[in-house]
Order: C-alpha cells, then sequence, then structure tokens
C-alpha cells in the first residue's frame, strides 16, 4: 500500500471510521461511540493539494460528557497531486519521491504542532489538537490530525486582504518567532532541513514550465513577454539550497518558519467587511529559517499587487517592533535592516512558489457561470500576477547586476 492508490477509508485513503472513533473515544475519554447518521464532507476542494480535510459530523451515541458536535480529520494523501503531476506530464519517479517526502512532512508538523502546544501562547491562533498520528516504519499509510472544527472563512489566491488584516498574520508570525528562539538544539535539528525537500520536489522543472505555459496565454496574452524573461531566469531564483541559506549570509539567526504561509493556511473570522485571522493551519513545511519566508509569501498571497508594492517597507517596520514586543529581554535575532534585505532577495523565490497556483485556479473560474464574478477574479488575478512578475525580475535583475545573487549583503534602497 501506497499513498499514491486509493484506499478503502475515508475518501479513498487508508484512514478508516473506526481509526478515528477509537482515536477520539480514547483522547476524549468516553465511551460514546459514532452513530448511524455519521457524517463525512471533504471541505479541502480546490484548496489544498496533499491533503483532505474531511469535516466529521459523528452522530455522537450514548454520550456521556460534552462531546465536540462536528471535528476536523486531516488526512494525508497523494492522490490530487498525482493527478496535477500526471497532467504536468512529470516523470514517473514523481511519485514514490514526492510519497516519501509527505511523511517526511506531515511527521514534521505533528513536531511542530507539539512544540507550539508544549510552549503555548494564548495568543497564537492554532485550532484545538485532538489527537495526531505519525508515519512510521510499521505505519506507511495513516499519517493524520485530528482537531477542533472552525466555521471559519478561507481565501483563494484571488481574494485580498486590507494592510491592518496583515498586520494581525504578522504579530502571529512575531509570537512564533520569539517562541523558537527558547527551542532547546535538539528541537531545532528536527527541523532543519524541511525548506531544501519541500521546494526541491515542487521546483521540478516540468511543474515549472507547465506553469509558464499557462501564464502566456492569461490575460490574452499580456504577459507573454514578461513570462519569456521569467523563463530566462527561473533557474536562477529556483535552487532552495541557494536561498535557505540567507540567514547564515545576512547573519541573521534563524527562527521558526511556517514555510507555506498561502491563502490556504490562514483562517479568517468575518464580521461584515472586517477580517479578523482565528487560525494559522498547515505546517507541513515548517522549518528554522528566514523570517523573510513567511512575510514575503504572505505579503504576496494576501494583498493587492498595489498594496504590497505601497506598504512591504512599513509592514515589516511593524512586525520588527511586534518582535521586540514579544521577545522582551532576549536579544534579536535579526535588525530591521537584515529584515529588509532578505525579504527582497527572498522575493523572486516566494514570487515563483505563487505561480503554480495560478493555473488550477484559471480552469476551475473559467466554469463558473457567474460571468460578472468570473470578471472581476480573473481582474484581480492578472493585477497580482502582472505585479508579481515585474518585482520579480526587478529584484532578480538589481542582484544579478552586483553578480551577487543571493550573496550580496549591502543593504539596497529602492522604490517598490
Amino acid at each position: 500500500m501506497n499513498l499514491y492508490t486509493p484506499g478503502d477509508g475515508l475518501f479513498e485513503t487508508h484512514v478508516t471510521w473506526k481509526d478515528i472513533e477509537k482515536d477520539m473515544q480514547r483522547e476524549l475519554h468516553t465511551s460514546a461511540f459514532f452513530g448511524p447518521k455519521r457524517t463525512a464532507k471533504n471541505i479541502a476542494d480546490g484548496i489544498g493539494s496533499v491533503s483532505r480535510i474531511v469535516l466529521i459530523d459523528p452522530d455522537w451515541q450514548n454520550a456521556d460528557k460534552q462531546l465536540p458536535a462536528k471535528f476536523i480529520v486531516k488526512i494525508l494523501t497523494q492522490l490530487l497531486m498525482a493527478r496535477l503531476i500526471a497532467e504536468a506530464g512529470a516523470g514517473s519517479d514523481f511519485d514514490s519521491i514526492f510519497e516519501e517526502l509527505q511523511r517526511t512532512l506531515h511527521n514534521g508538523e505533528v513536531t511542530v504542532y507539539n512544540h507550539l502546544i508544549s510552549y503555548g501562547h494564548k495568543d497564537f491562533p492554532i485550532p484545538k489538537i485532538y489527537f495526531m498520528k505519525k508515519f512510521s516504519e510499521s505505519n506507511s499509510v495513516k499519517g493524520y490530525i485530528i482537531m477542533e472544527y472552525l466555521d471559519l472563512k478561507t481565501m483563494k489566491i484571488y481574494n485580498s486582504v486590507t494592510v491592518n488584516s496583515v498586520k494581525e498574520v504578522l504579530a502571529a508570525i512575531a509570537i512564533m518567532e520569539a517562541m523558537s528562539l527558547k527551542f532547546t538544539p535538539e528541537e531545532k535539528k528536527e527541523l532543519t532541513r524541511s525548506f531544501e525537500q519541500f521546494h526541491k520536489v515542487l521546483f521540478k522543472e516540468d511543474l515549472l514550465v507547465n506553469a509558464m505555459r499557462t501564464l502566456r496565454t492569461f490575460g490574452d496574452d499580456k504577459l507573454c513577454e514578461k513570462v519569456e524573461k521569467m523563463e530566462e531566469i527561473l533557474s536562477d531564483i529556483t535552487d532552495p539550497v541557494k536561498f535557505d541559506q540567507l540567514p547564515e549570509i545576512l547573519g541573521m539567526q534563524r527562527v521558526l518558519c511556517h514555510g507555506n504561509l498561502s491563502s490556504a493556511n490562514m483562517l479568517w473570522k468575518q464580521n461584515g467587511s472586517k477580517l479578523t485571522l482565528a487560525a494559522m493551519i498547515d505546517f507541513q513545511a515548517a522549518h528554522m529559517g528566514s523570517p523573510a519566508t513567511d512575510i514575503a509569501t504572505m505579503l504576496i498571497f494576501c494583498l493587492s499587487g498595489k498594496e504590497r508594492q505601497k506598504h512591504w517597507e512599513e509592514l515589516l517596520e511593524h512586525f520588527h517592533v511586534q518582535l521586540k514586543r514579544e521577545i522582551g529581554d532576549m536579544n534579536m535575532p535579526f535588525n530591521l535592516e537584515q529584515l529588509k534585505e532578505a525579504y527582497r532577495q527572498y522575493f523572486p523565490f516566494a514570487a515563483t512558489s505563487y505561480l503554480p497556483f495560478i493555473a488550477p485556479v484559471v480552469e476551475a473560474m473559467s466554469r463558473d457561470s457567474n460571468e460578472q464574478q468570473k470578471k472581476e477574479h480573473l481582474g484581480v488575478l492578472l493585477e497580482k500576477t502582472e505585479r508579481l512578475l515585474d518585482d520579480t525580475i526587478h529584484y532578480y535583475e538589481h542582484y544579478k547586476r552586483k553578480a551577487m545573487m543571493p550573496r550580496i549583503t549591502v543593504v539596497i534602497s529602492d522604490h517598490y
């Protein structure tokens, strides 16, 4: 059995109703059992590519205490990614390589949740965890996390949030980084290679070529010239080993990074037009690295291109103040100028990790019968993408002229 062939469990995974029932009975110290009206709904369609996010209504029977009426089971599977890879024409060895990577990243996520719970901070937004099961030599196909259900809003890549909402995410990142400064050397060692492993597989050449092909026709060929330039520089801006060295190159202390802080991994509570960050989820790519990793990725996904270009510097300054507040009497792991420089140097890499998300979203929108809504969403996505390509090329050429990318250590002032 493996993760890229269908199983007989929930939504073709290998995790069964019985597995979940036994886990919840044990963790909740109850003899109650799931009833005949139990339901399971996959709520991750169009959001994630490596997990089934299953909403469980257990229909508890003989409840002997207050039990959660609903909860979430996040199940690792390769079925979705296998389909995407097949469509992209990736090599036949990808399944087995990515399967082992997924096991490693899932186990790393469990480790991170354990650390975050152990070093608990009342204001850090994560869901309540009921149970987590790692992969092991004796368990090769059942990796999952059972957590509380939060009825919240997930943003798509064609959505944008306000600068004030982004500041809430920055506050959460500051808490996470401050907590990680207390990690023991052994705890840090568990999170040293996730960045390189995650991106080496996802930045396979054929996947990037497929993404560029989609961009060529996006927006009535408006992006063609920019895409041609991107194709010329891809090999220089997609080497995870080089970009993972930024903390040492810039003299920064490594901190805990979420590693994949995209729209799908932030949950929001909506009150009228106001969005409040309620939870950060999916820590599979978490690692000890550069703070620019999360900040650049999050700004790309969350803000319009115009707002990102206008506010990125003030947002980094705001974040640095937040981090100082969280750290208290401890030494700061980096100064403000190092943070800004790390952001500029990391930006092209973060931008490239955004681009493969565009094709499946555009395809899904093509099936939308609401023409006005489709036009609005495509317009937002085109604006984000065009400015993203402009900035990626700008930063690349700026540092390339210095013949030091990504090795430059002086702080450059520009108008972006």
